[in-house]
């Protein structure tokens, strides 16, 4: 009999729908709508274009899309309204969610041409604005809030007795103050618990950042109120870019970011370095540390303690540009404000060491189009020698190579101007290696070329260079046997003054060697920041504390084998402060402010005001110092041929400035006296009536 439905069996064995267990199957091919939207992004700012040049659109825009991840054509939605006209925006899905997230970074605000900007967001982060009743679902125009003045950042400019301010960190309290010569400084503000570190001034002197558990805080204004807040909780050091446009953050303990976090998003999680735009406080761009080179543990397997090169991210003098260096690999440049890697590569340098961007726009000869300059050396590798290079960015060009050999270790040193770089190379003096020498290697950047000068009348080992700020002379401290390791008591040093020799026309001369001290402690080197004089140094010395000024210009007479150098040095004095930990010239080259920070030296702690001559202004022994830092000052507004109008009439000025001295220094000495007579005035009336007192008290008793 065939079979049919009418005659089949019951199949007792088998199981409802409801019964079956599809877990397994779901759990393989259920859509999972979150990670499905994680691949897509929403396009806005794309042109309105009809429906027949819609497919231009797309194959013109997928140019962009596919320049961070992998996307189709068919895989982007550009949607239509009622007269076929696009809607200026566009769906689009990409192979990955992490190309979903590239694409954000690197595409938002990019220009599609010159009318049309990109605006580049994830799909699923309408779902996280618009949870909890973020976004109303009726529209509803902004309110725009009254116009209110702000105060003036740069207000302690317009001092009419031109004084500079400072900050002082002592105890738990941080106090900014006017500074008055000889008196006692002036008192702006003061507050306890203001910062929970350290306190540092911007480049330009604009904020005073206070360091906190939960970020940086930036402060100014006449009123000292907050400015700016930037969250990088429990953050260790910050570095400002020169122009205060950026700033770099960076704390050891990598960040976690809360899922509710209003500023930083899990991109940040996990990271060390944040790079943060300061006018917004928003984060544009956040790193991990490299891991440093070298052993982690030493000899006895205790972990080996290693210094974070720093800062680790370095800016151009124009603050289009900020570098990273991988060691020994590579160097790392991203354009800003956008952060994005130029030309989307690093820059591979086999075995590179340091880097450093001029601190000035150079100005080569014979080069019209624009370019920042950065030098760069790398050791010695199998057989190829060391090499120092200047290259120029963005075109990555190398201008100018120099080879080295048996060089132990290198540092770079530009000018202010970028007119010069210096290469300090330290090399073995001897076969037995313990000892070494120095020679440095000077690019003349300005000149045709970019020759080389070599400066190798050095017998001993430079331990410090300093060049002339705005100029072309310098000092250095030199040992006669530097060690290779630190020793309880340091060698004696030898400070030498460099110069060039004269020349005919606008050219600059040879370096010679104007002078050398010997025997000293000297180790630092402190140059005006107008230039001419120098403070060289003793710091963080058991043997020695001294301070010795020096004036390059000095207007005696010069001596006869200095006749054909650019400098006339000349020694204006010696001070000495016991522990001193820090130096630091005031912004216009008047003061200099020596001070013995807790931080660094237990005892006698405070600071000492000397005037650029060296002569001793005022001393302050204060309990638990911990900062002394004057605020920085703008570059002048003034044009060259006005600032040399000023100085030509610097003595007719002078003579107003030394008659407001003396009605100041009147006024004080007018209120000592008028303090002084209210005392004895006091004193008289208390005797006088003692006296009658006694007088009375006499007649009663008979």
């Amino acid at each position: 009999m065939s079979p049919s439905f009418d005659n089949l069996a019951e199949d007792h064995g088998s199981e409802s729908e409801e019964e079956l267990d599809f877990s397994d199957l779901r759990e393989n091919y259920d859509v999972r709508m979150e990670e499905g939207l994680d691949t897509f992004v929403v396009i806005d700012g794309l042109p309105k274009v009809p429906q027949e040049s819609k497919q231009k659109l797309v194959k013109f825009l997928m140019k962009k899309l596919n320049s961070v991840g992998k996307t189709k054509e068919d895989a982007i939605f550009m949607p239509l309204d009622d007269k076929n006209m696009s809607e200026g925006f566009a769906f689009v899905e990409y192979a990955t969610p992490q190309q979903a997230i590239e694409a954000t970074k690197k595409l938002h605000g990019t220009p599609l041409d010159k009318k049309h900007t990109l605006a580049v967001n994830k799909l699923t982060d309408i779902e996280r604005y618009g949870r909890e009743g973020r976004v109303d679902d009726e529209y509803h125009p902004p309110e725009l809030e009254d116009f209110q003045e702000k105060e003036h950042l740069r207000w302690w400019l317009g001092d009419p007795n031109g004084r500079d301010q400072v900050v002082m960190h002592r105890g738990d309290s941080v106090g900014i103050f006017w500074n008055k010569k000889k008196d006692s400084p002036e008192n702006i503000i003061d507050r306890l618990q203001w910062t929970e570190m350290f306190v540092q001034w911007s480049p330009l002197g604009t904020y005073l950042a206070t360091m906190h558990a939960r970020g940086v805080q930036l402060w100014g204004g006449p009123n000292w109120q907050r400015v700016h807040r930037i969250p990088h909780p429990v953050c260790n050091l910050i570095d400002f870019s020169p122009g205060e446009k950026y700033l770099t953050t960076w704390s050891f303990k990598p960040i976690e970011v809360a899922e509710d976090d209003p500023v930083l998003s899990m991109d940040e999680d996990g990271k060390n370095y944040i790079i943060w735009d300061v006018a917004t406080g928003k984060p544009l761009r956040s790193f991990q540390t490299h891991d440093l080179p070298g052993p982690t543990e030493d000899e006895n397997g205790q972990p080996v303690k290693k210094k974070i090169p720093w800062p680790a991210f370095k800016w151009s003098a124009d603050e289009k540009y900020v570098a990273r260096m991988l060691d020994g690999q590579s160097i790392s440049i991203y354009e800003l404000p956008k952060m994005v890697l130029l030309d989307k590569t690093s820059i591979k340098i086999e075995g590179i060491r340091d880097f450093e961007w001029s601190p000035a726009t150079p100005q080569r000869e014979g080069v019209k189009s624009y370019e920042q300059l950065f030098c760069f050396w790398t050791p010695e590798i199998g057989s190829n020698p060391a090499k120092v290079g200047l290259m120029s960015i963005p075109s990555k060009e190398i201008v100018r190579t120099r080879n080295l050999f048996s060089v132990i270790d290198a540092k770079l040193h530009w000018q202010s101007q970028a007119s010069y770089v210096c290469v300090k190379v330290d090399r073995h003096s001897s076969k037995s290696k313990k000892s070494l020498a120095t020679n440095l290697e000077i690019f003349r950047v300005r000149e045709k070329g970019v020759p080389v000068e070599v400066v190798d009348a050095i017998k001993d080992t430079v331990i410090n260079f300093a060049w002339e700020p705005k100029g072309d002379r310098f000092v250095l401290i030199t040992a006669a046997e530097a060690p290779l390791v630190p020793t309880a008591v340091p060698p004696k040093t030898s400070v030498s003054f460099f110069c060039p020799e004269k020349t005919k026309g606008a050219t600059v001369g040879n370096y010679k060697h104007i002078r050398t001290v010997d025997r000293k402690n000297s180790n630092t080197i402190y140059w005006s920041p107008k230039g001419r004089f120098v403070v060289v140094a003793t710091l963080l010395s058991q043997q020695s504390s001294d301070l010795d000024f020096w004036d390059m210009d000095y207007e005696g007479e010069k001596p006869e084998a200095e006749k054909d150098l650019t400098a006339n040095l000349q020694h204006m004095n010696t001070a000495d402060h016991y522990g001193v930990t820090e130096i630091e010239w005031d912004p216009t080259g008047r003061y200099v402010a020596s001070s013995a920070s807790v931080w660094k030296h237990a005892m006698e702690n405070g600071y000492h005001l000397y005037d650029f001559k060296g002569e001793l202004l005022r001393e302050e022994h204060i309990d638990k110092f911990k900062q002394f830092a004057w605020r920085p000052r703008p570059a002048t507004l003034l044009s060259r041929d006005e600032q040399k109008q000023i100085r030509k009439n610097l003595r007719e000025y002078s003579k107003d400035f030394d008659e407001q001295d003396r009605i100041d220094e009147d006024k004080e000495r007018g209120a000592v006296v008028e303090e002084r007579r209210r005392l004895l005035s006091e004193w008289l009336a208390w005797r006088e009536q003692e006296m009658r007192d006694v007088a009375d008290e006499r007649r009663s008793l008979g």
